[in-house]
């Protein structure tokens, strides 16, 4: 009973220093934020008229909501509201959108007609599949959890709308690298305080951090690694320290135990050094460069494989199996939930068992995302994701592509902007692939696809106006009702 009570009061204490750990993270980087949009803001509207130095307030506000977002979905488990996680996220992309929504009103009409109508079309299937959701609770098991699905989605219209807006500011380049720089600390943050034993844990080795399951941790640090390596390769000054982030966050991957997504991060690694590689030749870069990327990815693969050994042998061994031809327990209890899972898709094929609801008493969700589409909304919901999917496929292709082959004016923006570019597009294939086995975009981990879709639209676009000589590039379009109408 001592022990119990113990065990109980450790608990507590836990959760406590999570939810400290998270506030004051929150207030330190909102603080920080104040401090440099009082600065510029300061100045610019001591020569602007009044109304001016309201869009510079607006977007301040912006900027630091968008900041706490990226906190605060870190750590799911600790800004609950009501029980359920992740609650303070959703509040806070609902309030980036309702910002977000009034500052599309005041800002140019710069967005590339590409750019203008890959946005619309994703945000227009979000809001289908919003429908379908909220009417599924009509027929649901637990209405409730039919939210689920929306939480999800609500992400996007807070997130996508708000870089854009943010972009379109003085400085706009600036404040989006602020965003992508806060995803670079939070995903070091977290790696370290699963590597010093903080953040639950089901097993010894398959930490969970701050969210449900090790596999949620997985994707969040296999989705933030193509960024952090684009940064290090584009920056001049800080190399090194990026560098040692880059460790930290495989590290932080290896003691999360998912085997999934420590293939999927370590090859995405793999992937980002070689497309940089490639980008090198043709830009006729230093041969240095070539062939350090060139060593790099190859190295990586085995360190991280000689780490995983180490650190996490039992991870080893069941990836070794797989590896093998064998097939571990893992794999064959997939198996039979996407056997059950699409025939209960099947039995409902028109509305799906409802949004958001678990397959039986096995699992809250289906571990992939066209089968828990099928099964949840049916074939309105499996053609919806399908299409959401292959627009953005297609688009994150057409980006590598053109950054491969494209012409620019070999500036040092326009190379940043390229690296940027590949880093954002290996970073969203991460976790469009990760969803085929590790989760079903769930809650929890959604704002990691909108994220880098957002990031990716941005320097795209920014890329575009630089290999087509513009003095001043375009970024994004001005109002929400122009955008529809591309």
């Amino acid at each position: 009973m001592r022990r119990f009570t113990r065990h109980a009061a450790a608990c507590n204490e836990i959760q406590s220093a999570q939810g400290m750990l998270s506030l004051c993270l929150s207030v330190l980087l909102l603080r920080t934020t104040r401090r440099w949009t009082l600065r510029v803001g300061a100045g610019l509207c001591r020569r602007e008229v009044p109304a001016q130095c309201f869009r510079c307030d607006n977007s301040s506000m912006l900027q630091a909501s968008v900041l706490l977002l990226i906190v605060s979905i870190w750590f799911p488990g600790a800004t609950r509201i009501a029980g359920t996680d992740g609650s303070l996220s959703f509040l806070l992309a609902l309030f980036c959108a309702l910002l977000s929504i009034g500052a599309y009103a005041e800002t140019a009409r710069r967005l590339h007609r590409v750019e203008a109508t890959l946005a619309t079309a994703v945000l227009m299937i979000s809001a289908f599949i919003i429908i379908l959701s909220l009417l599924s609770m009509l027929y649901a098991d637990n209405p409730l959890r039919t939210m689920r699905a929306v939480f999800a989605q609500v992400f996007g219209f807070g997130i996508i709308p708000a870089v854009a807006a943010i972009s379109t500011r003085p400085k706009g380049l600036v404040a989006v690298d602020r965003v992508v720089m806060a995803i670079v600390i939070m995903s070091v943050v977290t790696s370290c305080l699963v590597a010093i034993g903080l953040g639950d844990a089901r097993f010894a080795d398959r930490a969970e951090g701050y969210f449900k399951h090790s596999n949620q941790l997985g994707i969040a640090l296999s989705a933030g690694l193509p960024l952090i390596a684009a940064k290090m390769v584009s920056s001049r000054k800080h190399r090194v320290l990026l560098l040692g982030c880059l460790v930290a966050v495989l590290l932080g991957l290896v003691k999360s135990g998912s085997k999934t997504n420590f293939v999927l991060g370590v090859a995405g690694l793999g992937a980002f050094f070689g497309l940089y590689s490639i980008y090198l030749i043709r830009r006729k870069k230093s041969p240095v460069k070539i062939i350090v990327g060139t060593v790099v990815a190859p190295i990586l693969l085995q360190v991280s494989l000689m780490a995983l050994q180490s650190l996490n042998p039992r991870a080893y061994n069941l990836l070794a199996l797989q590896l093998s031809g064998g097939e571990a327990h893992s794999v064959v209890s997939r198996q039979r939930l996407w056997s059950i899972s699409i025939d209960l898709g099947l039995s409902h094929p028109f509305m799906g068992v409802g949004a958001g609801q678990p397959v039986g008493h096995i699992a809250p969700h289906s571990h992939n995302l066209f089968i828990d589409f099928f099964r949840t909304l049916g074939v309105p919901g499996l053609a919806l994701v399908s299409i959401m999917v292959l627009v953005v496929l297609a688009y994150l292709v057409s980006a590598v592509l053109c950054t491969l082959l494209g012409n620019d004016r070999g500036s040092d923006q326009a190379a940043e902007v390229n690296v940027m570019v590949l880093g954002a597009s290996v970073s969203l294939w991460n976790y469009i692939v990760a969803n085929q086995m590790s989760d079903s975009f769930g809650p929890s981990t959604a704002a990691f696809f909108w994220l880098p879709l957002a990031l990716l639209i941005f320097y795209r676009g920014m890329q575009r106006s630089l290999q087509t000589g513009l003095e001043r590039p375009k970024l994004y379009a001005g109002t929400g009702s122009q955008l529809f109408q591309h």
